[in-house]
């Protein structure tokens, strides 16, 4: 368990060290992953090739724990190869997309924080026309209506012919 929470560890930090570098992580991981485990079967090997030559056909238990420490050794080479190659990968032009795009990481949109939304990023926005009201000469004069009862009052008449209240608009 405590192998897989070191894999874990490395491939986190190989990440953050790609993405330093300008690169896709993806590919580094894998190659951790790989690493890791092709180096570690490859130290399982030659532990037991070392422990057959060196002890014999003994079987100990002191002698599974050489096998062990050999394998642990070569997983060990592996993350450091998978280590030395994501921290000093060539400089490429990848930029990770949580990273925030700011003057600090060479991008600089309109002059404005980073927090700014787009549509208020704009330089010199439309300004809003007035609108300009233009009288229609051919208009006919609107209709007039009864305070009182609301019924169409006659043009120019001074009482409603429906209640006969005074029309205060003329």
């Amino acid at each position: 368990m405590l192998e897989f929470l070191a894999v874990f560890g490395l491939c986190k930090v190989n990440r953050r060290n790609a993405i330093a570098r300008g690169r896709k992580p993806g590919g580094y991981i894998a190659l951790t992953i790989v690493l890791w485990i092709v180096m570690e079967i490859t130290g399982v090997i030659v532990g037991t090739v070392l422990q057959y030559s060196l002890f014999g056909e003994r079987d100990s238990s002191g002698l599974n724990l050489f096998i062990l420490i050999i394998a642990y050794s070569f997983a060990g080479i592996g993350a450091l190869i998978s280590y030395l190659c994501a921290k000093f990968a060539p400089q490429g032009d990848y930029v990770d997309p949580s990273t925030i795009r700011n003057p600090q990481y060479g991008n600089q949109y309109y002059n404005v924080s980073a927090n700014t939304p787009a549509y208020m990023a704009q330089q010199q926005p439309a300004q809003p026309q007035e609108f300009v009201h233009v009288e229609n000469p051919y208009q006919a004069p609107a209709a007039q209506y009864c305070e009182s009862c609301g019924s169409l009052l006659k043009p120019g008449a001074q009482f409603c012919s429906a209640c006969g209240a005074r029309n205060l608009q003329s």
